[in-house]
């Protein structure tokens, strides 16, 4: 898998369907339901201000200490690119059976099937465009199993000029087992 992601980068059409085949598509940022993304996706905002994105620096963890389970920052790294995850909260360890920290996401299998190709690829487009992003819909964890997920993606920037890290917020709740 390694060898995959780093020598072919998944189309936009490739990364779309394979998300779609595993029950995930985007969602208009007007359309958020789930309360955390919801303010989550304000205070961003209200952090950054005129600029294009805010810097990690300027999160204070204090002010949504009671969703810190909820919520995960992956590095990004450019030259070559690459993501990592950096922080995973509780209720993300507890739906991937173990925690991530520090391993790169392209190595990951948290997810069934190639996602964590999609994840990567989601990832790169995320921090490329500079700008946040919503997903929702069903998917499968390989601890927690199926469950109905949305989430939202917020870059932030070090320096000012590229995405460093992403600051993600999801809530999934177990779908019945069929």
């Amino acid at each position: 898998m390694v060898v995959l992601a780093e020598e072919r980068r998944m189309e936009s059409g490739d990364v779309l369907a394979e998300a779609c085949a595993h029950g995930i598509a985007f969602r208009r940022l007007k359309d958020l339901r789930e309360p955390l993304c919801i303010d989550m996706l304000a205070y961003w905002n209200e952090l950054r201000g005129e600029c294009v994105m805010p810097r990690p620096d300027e999160i204070d963890p204090v002010r949504f200490a009671r969703h810190m389970p909820n919520l995960l920052v992956v590095q990004i790294d450019w030259e070559p690119f690459d993501v990592s995850y950096r922080l995973l909260g509780g209720d993300f360890v507890d739906a991937h059976g173990t925690n991530y920290r520090g391993q790169r996401v392209i190595e990951s299998h948290t997810h069934t099937g190639r996602f964590n190709e999609v994840l990567f690829e989601f990832y790169r487009f995320v921090a490329e465009g500079q700008r946040p992003y919503a997903v929702a819909g069903t998917m499968e964890y390989t601890a927690r199993g199926r469950v109905e997920v949305e989430a939202v993606y917020l870059p932030l920037t070090v320096g000012g000029e590229r995405t460093d890290r992403i600051l993600g917020a999801a809530v999934s709740r177990a779908l019945p087992k069929s």
